[in-house]
């Protein structure tokens, strides 16, 4: 009997579970999983309400389209360290940060493909982003809006704050940076540079009340001074909050240790670690055992570490298509890059090597034919069905989890995706000197232009 009630108690707490128990406040705690439950049952029944609480505020954020992946997922760790001190400011306590759907960006080139909104649970494990700070998808955003907007208000968004960020014209005034803001006038164009003929986001179902159009230069920190200047005189229960072009917003403390908190938080999608992972085991017979790979089951748990050696192969990173004529100064030709390559394979002894690269077929036919003594790979979906369910973001992501624990990686100068990969293999615990390394221009050039090192920090 007391393990039926007990199973019934379970099923009805999960069934009104919401995404996120800081959203209700009193009004009705949210349920949580079954492990949560078990932890603190307190928190996981409902609750009588509480007019006292400060108003829910929702922060939901774009980026300029023509950013790639990767710079997006940087502009998120800046919002997500604001965030945490924010919740921390008076009527700020029930903060939430709405993650921003991925459509159609620039360098998804797979046309045949339906890549639109597509949430971050399908490139991120979630839930480990949430250990960090309150945040929550687009489409879980529209559940709670209608749960705790005035009833009878439909499907209809209503964004009450819109600010359009831009920079400043001269933001070294008298050779100088300093932080500050400025409410400029709202032009036709550009509103239609944010909102495009298919609503906010691709959404027609957000409006805006207030469109702010901003001068912005400064970290992130001064957006708290921003809402409270710009603020409506008078708002209800409900803040939602639309930050256009976030990427204008800088880094509080890049680089420290509330960075790679939030950083190391992104963990991966289980799904695309786990096609990794077999990749890996496949092709390089590496696995997080034999490699001594730090990957406890928590980022929480993580520590300093710098004892991994990483699988038996090589992984470069060679950025092509754009940085061929965008960045021709410091981007190698295929065959200098492959005597890159190969001397640094020689020089280890490995024979293998992975390509993560967005080179044409035959560029990678011309690669291999370079590097005809050692075995050269590359990550592609074996059904046109498995392409269509990771997409092309998801295909990128597995490159750059293969990547990050090869034995020596070395990436392309100023590539965002090299970053990212410096930043996994930090987080897996590889020497320094096995991972930031950058390609030169030319083989021969021994003192060319290098990425920026960072090392990890923990508190």
């Amino acid at each position: 009997m007391i393990r039926r009630w007990l199973f019934v108690i379970l099923c009805s707490c999960f069934a009104a579970a919401s995404p996120l128990e800081s959203i209700h406040g009193n009004q009705q705690e949210v349920c949580c999983g079954w492990y949560d439950f078990f932890r603190d049952i307190y928190r996981c029944y409902d609750k009588p309400v509480d007019d006292s609480q400060p108003p829910v505020t929702f922060i939901l954020y774009d980026v300029n389209p023509s950013e790639g992946f990767n710079l997006r997922r940087d502009v998120y760790i800046r919002l997500a360290v604001f965030l945490r001190t924010l919740r921390k400011r008076p009527g700020y306590e029930r903060s939430v940060l709405v993650l921003p759907p991925w459509s159609e960006l620039f360098h998804w080139r797979s046309s045949y493909l339906n890549q639109m909104h597509l949430p971050w649970g399908h490139f991120f494990d979630v839930a480990s982003m949430r250990m960090y700070v309150e945040v929550i998808e687009t489409w879980q955003f529209f559940d709670e809006y209608r749960k705790l907007a005035k009833p009878g208000g439909g499907h209809n968004v209503v964004i009450d704050e819109f600010y359009r960020l831009s920079h400043f014209d001269d933001m070294f005034e008298n050779g100088v940076f300093v932080d500050k803001f400025e409410q400029t006038v709202c032009t036709k164009e550009t509103d239609q540079n944010n909102l495009g003929t298919s609503g906010v986001m691709g959404y027609r179902n957000l409006t805006i009340d207030e469109r702010i159009c901003v001068k912005f230069q400064g970290s992130a920190s001064l957006l708290h001074s921003m809402f409270e200047k710009l603020k409506p005189k008078e708002y209800q229960r409900l803040r939602v909050i639309f930050l256009a072009r976030a990427e204008t917003v800088l880094h509080d403390y890049w680089g420290n240790v509330d960075y790679w908190e939030a950083r190391r938080s992104m963990r991966f999608n289980r799904d695309l670690v786990r096609i990794a992972n077999k990749f890996r085991q496949d092709f390089f017979n590496s696995t997080n055992q034999w490699d001594r790979v730090q990957r406890p089951a928590s980022w929480t748990d993580e520590g300093p570490y710098r004892k991994t050696k990483g699988g038996d192969y090589l992984c470069a990173h060679m950025r092509r298509a754009d940085f061929l004529y965008g960045r021709e100064k410091t981007t190698p030709t295929l065959h200098s890059a492959a005597m890159q390559i190969k001397r640094k394979l020689l020089e280890l002894g490995l024979r293998k090597v992975f390509i993560a690269s967005d080179c044409s077929k035959s560029e990678f036919h011309d690669l291999k034919n370079y590097l005809k003594r050692f075995k050269v790979v590359r990550y592609s979906p074996e059904t046109k069905e498995e392409m269509t369910r990771l997409k092309d973001g998801g295909v990128a992501i597995i490159d750059q989890i293969i990547c990050s624990h090869a034995r020596f990686f070395i990436g392309t100068y100023e590539s965002t995706f090299t970053y990212r990969i410096y930043e996994e293999r930090e987080i897996l615990g590889f020497p320094k000197d096995l991972t930031f390394n950058t390609f030169c221009k030319e083989e021969e050039v021994g003192n060319c232009e290098k990425n920026a090192i960072w090392p990890i920090q923990y508190a």
